[in-house]
């Protein structure tokens, strides 16, 4: 019975005579088809990888991220409470030299001047 097959022939440097190699279709189809599948799954694990390099260098990124976040949040508290220290002088500034009125201050009647606010009656 005559199987139908492929020949493959090889020529060695070293002697002269080819070497014959003959492989069965069905062979030849199971090896192609292993073949092609370990190339596809070669692939597809590549590009896992390639992904997970990528996540753990944005990992990375997000930590470094997350602790400049932290210190800049420190930093624009720290600012905050100079802040209110500075409004606290400005309004003790203000009072001292009298250039905001508060309730408690009384205004000083007879200190001197005209008590008709400046208009003078002819």
């Amino acid at each position: 019975m005559y199987r139908e097959g492929y020949n493959i022939v090889f020529f060695d440097q070293g002697s002269l005579t080819p070497r014959h190699l003959k492989i069965h279709k069905r062979t030849f189809y199971l090896i192609t088809f292993l073949l092609f599948f370990s190339m596809i799954f070669f692939c597809d694990y590549i590009q896992l990888k390639k992904q997970a390099f990528n996540l753990n260098r944005l990992r990375q990124e997000s930590e470094i991220q997350k602790s400049q976040i932290q210190f800049f949040t420190m930093r624009i508290e720290e600012l905050e409470g100079q802040l209110t220290k500075l409004k606290e002088f400005d309004k003790r500034i203000r009072t001292i030299a009298n250039l905001e009125r508060t309730q408690e201050m009384v205004p000083f009647i007879g200190m001197g001047g005209d008590t008709s606010g400046g208009r003078h009656e002819k």
